[in-house]
């Protein structure tokens, strides 16, 4: 009896033995089904679905399986992230899908799509004189239409929310050899404003990051900044990116910064007022999308009017220059003129983009309002040297991107806010006394909207009645003048940023410059910066003190701070000899002081 009782218990051990591990086999098979997830099957074929962020059930109540779940639950948040990541990339491959196939250099097209033609007539801003400066054929414009026309069509409305992070703003630089020092003294500009924004500085190709490690990695954290590689953001659209240079990067970055709403810097542009008030302000929120202006009127051809479907209307006047002509007490026929009065400048007719061209140093602009305008301004800067750049310039100054937003925000009928107050130059006079500007100070746009608004929109719309058309030429030709006190360079609006374009603030390039350096008292022969001087405000204990500052002595300060005392490596400073470099820093350093006092 008592052997047969063994023999049960055996067989009843066996069998649980059995059954455990089958268990254990099944409930291995279904974890490594977690670990092994097949990646490639999850693939968003839509442009506006939202990303999956289902979690399974809850385990915490089952104690013996807490350990597996943690597991489990950190490797389906790795699966969601790579989930995230696949999703982006298939967007961003289906929108350069769209640019490919509506490439401007299409086959048959001719090798110029716009060809420069004879001397430009100054002052002359007809449709007349425009057209005569760039011809196009009519089957060169009715194809680019055509294409243009499908790239609006086929882009979504707006760039999805699981491309960026929902409710952030920053401040975005590109990076990579000299634009990442002289991003690196930007930042420092930025923070002494007082601005606690984050920011990104975008790498343009892995092999960028990859050189500028300590830069990225070291450097940036401690001024809250990270940097952004644009292959790791874009995915296989990326090899489309291999062929961009210099400023065609600005509207890439704008596509690949995490930030909603973007504060947009180029690296030699420095920041002298906190942008943060701006994010904040009605005029942000108003127009989702600030320009600044450029010193030159507008020149884009009235044939991309044609190819963009616009329909600038010829017998409408809406603008004096840069200001609006208003129609109090719907007097519409006040505004009419004959459509072929000669003094009448293209652009400041109805629908045509207003004078003046931009100046595109610094661009706010919020993805969540205008992300169509991103892509439209996207697909224009691709194919901008082919097309675009000439369209928009007709071979005046400052040939590149600077118009490609405000264009695309017109062709789009979205809205956006180009300040009014003219650039404050900022330079020297060299030896033969010719004067060299060296800066662009843009104005702050916030304060310039209010005088913009107090000066010119309340007194039209509070006047109750109808203003001569005359009587507002007049006055608006007065206001766009360069020295008129309440919107030329001289105004009171404090200035907002300080683009030192040429030279940059690179001490190694003005050492190469003869007529800029002293090689034997080892120092420049004379200030750049027009003795400029700000107002800044700055903490003293538990106290704030407005204190004037003088620009140029403060940007050396960051130099030698940055060079000699802390020592920082920059890949662009790699080869040069530092000793010989901070040599001739201090010794501008110590001239400045003494010049300053």
């Amino acid at each position: 009896m008592r052997s047969k009782l063994l023999q049960k218990l055996v067989r009843y051990r066996a069998k649980l033995a059995i059954s455990i591990f089958v268990v254990a086999i099944l409930a291995y098979t279904a974890f490594s089904s977690v670990l092994n997830y097949d990646l490639d099957a999850i693939v968003d074929d839509s442009f506006s679905t939202p990303l999956n962020g289902a979690q399974p059930a809850s385990q915490k109540g089952e104690t013996p399986g807490q350990n597996a779940a943690n597991v489990y639950d950190s490797h389906l948040a790795l699966v969601n992230q790579k989930e995230k990541s696949r999703r982006v990339h298939s967007f961003w491959d289906k929108v350069f899908t769209i640019f490919d196939e509506n490439d401007v250099l299409y086959k048959g097209a001719p090798q110029h799509l716009v060809e420069y033609v004879g001397d430009k007539i100054e002052g002359t801003y007809i449709k007349e004189a425009l057209l005569a400066r760039g011809k196009m054929s009519d089957r060169v414009v009715a194809e680019l239409k055509s294409r243009h026309e499908k790239v609006v069509k086929k882009l979504p409305d707006e760039i999805p929310e699981y491309t960026y992070d929902k409710g952030t703003k920053g401040v975005v630089f590109i990076g990579g050899d000299k634009f990442s020092w002289l991003t690196y003294l930007a930042i420092l500009a930025l923070r002494e404003t007082g601005s606690k924004l984050p920011v990104e500085v975008v790498m343009p190709q892995r092999n960028d990051y990859e050189r500028e490690r300590s830069f990225c990695d070291r450097i940036l954290p401690s001024l809250g900044a990270k940097c952004l590689v644009v292959p790791d953001i874009l995915g296989i659209s990326a090899e489309k990116e291999k062929s961009f240079f210099a400023y065609q990067f600005k509207s890439l970055a704008l596509v690949v910064s995490s930030f909603e709403n973007i504060l947009l810097l180029d690296s030699d542009n420095i920041i002298i007022s906190n942008p943060d008030v701006v994010f904040e302000s009605e005029l942000y929120k108003q127009y989702g999308m600030i320009t600044w202006p450029d010193y030159w009127k507008r020149t884009i051809s009235p044939r991309y009017y044609e190819i963009a479907n616009i329909a600038v209307n010829e017998q409408k006047r809406v603008r004096i220059n840069r200001f609006p002509l208003f129609e109090p007490s719907k007097s519409q026929n006040a505004l009419r003129i004959d459509i072929g009065d000669a003094s009448v400048p293209y652009h400041d007719l109805e629908n045509a983009v207003p004078d003046l061209s931009t100046e595109s140093g610094q661009l706010f602009i919020n993805k969540g309002t205008h992300g169509k305008v991103i892509l439209l301004s996207l697909y224009y800067n691709i194919y901008g040297p082919q097309l675009f750049y000439r369209l928009f310039s007709l071979g005046e100054q400052g040939e590149g991107d600077k118009d490609t937003f405000a264009a695309a925000a017109v062709a789009l009928n979205q809205p956006y806010y180009q300040v009014n107050s003219y650039i404050q130059s900022h330079g020297y006079f060299d030896d033969e006394a010719k004067f060299q500007g060296v800066a662009m100070a843009q104005k702050h746009p916030v304060l310039d909207f209010d005088k913009f608004q107090n000066l010119i929109v309340r007194p039209f719309e509070n006047s109750g009645k109808s203003i001569p058309i005359d009587e507002q030429v007049e006055k608006l030709n007065a206001l766009a003048k360069e020295s008129d006190e309440n919107f030329g360079s001289a105004n009171d609006v404090p200035i907002f940023t300080v683009h030192c374009n040429f030279p940059k603030l690179d001490p190694v390039f003005y050492m190469s410059r003869n007529d800029l350096y002293d090689s034997v008292a080892n120092k420049l022969k004379r200030r750049l910066y027009s003795r400029m001087k700000y107002k800044k405000t700055k903490m003293e204990g538990a106290v704030f003190r407005n204190e004037e500052v003088d620009f140029e002595y403060e940007q050396w300060l960051h130099l030698q701070e940055a060079l000699c005392v802390k020592k920082l490596e920059f890949v662009y400073f790699k080869y040069e000899d530092m000793d010989q470099l901070c040599s001739f820093i201090a010794n501008q350093v110590t001239w400045l002081a003494l010049d300053s006092s």
